[in-house]
């Protein structure tokens, strides 16, 4: 006997707007879109790069208009997280690779490396260049003092944007500056700056997935799901070495970076996908110590942050 029942139609996609910075660490996001990853998860997802700042990201995370964000650690996500419960932690974006050629570092002119300028210690009592001030850069600057026996309050930090970094090194308006790949491969290549050695924040948590409370408390499941393809994604980046094409060609698409440069820049995009709390906790204190904090007390991280969430995505990535 056959059943007159219609059959149940599949449940539509959940559909999902990620807020994305145009670099190569959030390539993860682009090639699970572009290949299809996230559709097989059940997910719709629009992947948005019209915005680079974090302060206009974070706004419309927490609002709602978007349900993810990549991003980078700062003053001002540690603030908003404070301000309440419209910002999770999904976990580690992009961790810093432990050895090879790494994803920031500090660069100076050609002529001031050769001069024997190799090393943070040559940066005290110099104007260094940050793309943004308390935000990561800024940070890893103090990281790579702090390791050479000083601190940021040894230097003049300057605010530069990123396409200004190589002409602020070359012409001296800066010793030195924080700079990202591409960039810093760009710039060698040109012969305009060499990077420095600065090891500080190897293998590091940097750049961190945020989700807006309300949806992540509502869909935890989604957000697992997100998050394996995501791992997907970033696990064949890696593997490939920039030596597949399709994945060059999608890269380059989002980030407007040319293929042959991509093949000359890090691949280890590839996070320890668990929150660096360390990490945070220090940020933290070091932001409070510069007075970029709006509150007076301590945020527990692990209460913006749902482990199970991580674990189901690990499983469905594996």
């Amino acid at each position: 006997m056959t059943s007159s029942r219609p059959a149940l139609a599949d449940p539509a996609p959940l559909k999902i707007v990620v807020s994305a910075v145009q670099s190569i660490t959030s390539s993860p996001h682009f090639v699970a879109k572009e290949k299809g990853y996230f559709a097989e998860q059940g997910l719709d997802v629009t992947v948005d790069t019209s915005l680079q700042n974090v302060a206009d990201q974070l706004p419309l995370l927490a609002a709602g208009k978007y349900q993810i964000m990549a991003t980078s650690w700062g003053a001002s996500v540690f603030n908003a997280m404070r301000r309440g419960g419209l910002i999770r932690v999904l976990g580690t974006q992009t961790t810093l690779p432990e050895s090879g050629r790494n994803l920031v570092a500090l660069v100076v002119s050609k002529a001031n490396y050769d001069a024997g300028l190799t090393t943070a210690t040559g940066l005290k009592g110099k104007k260094v260049g940050v793309v943004g001030l308390g935000g990561w850069n800024e940070y890893d600057v103090n990281l790579a003092l702090k390791a050479v026996g000083g601190s940021v309050n040894d230097v003049e930090l300057v605010q530069i944007g990123r396409n200004d970094i190589g002409p602020a090194v070359a012409n001296g308006a800066v010793i030195a500056s924080w700079a990202a790949e591409p960039g810093v491969t760009l710039l060698e290549e040109k012969g305009i700056a060499v990077p420095i050695k600065n090891d500080a924040a190897r293998g590091r948590g940097a750049f961190p997935l945020l989700a807006n409370g309300d949806f992540a408390k509502q869909n935890p499941d989604a957000c697992a799901r997100y998050l394996a393809a995501f791992l997907k994604a970033a696990r064949e980046i890696e593997a490939s070495g920039w030596k597949d094409p399709r994945i060059v060609e999608i890269v380059s698409k989002y980030t407007s970076v040319p293929p042959d440069v991509l093949r000359r820049t890090p691949s280890k995009l590839m996070p320890k996908i668990e929150p660096d709390f360390a990490l945070m906790e220090d940020m933290q204190e070091y932001f409070r110590e510069r007075k970029m904090l709006t509150y007076s007390d301590k945020l527990n991280f692990q209460d913006y942050y749902s482990p199970k969430i991580v674990e189901q995505a690990l499983k469905l990535a594996n």
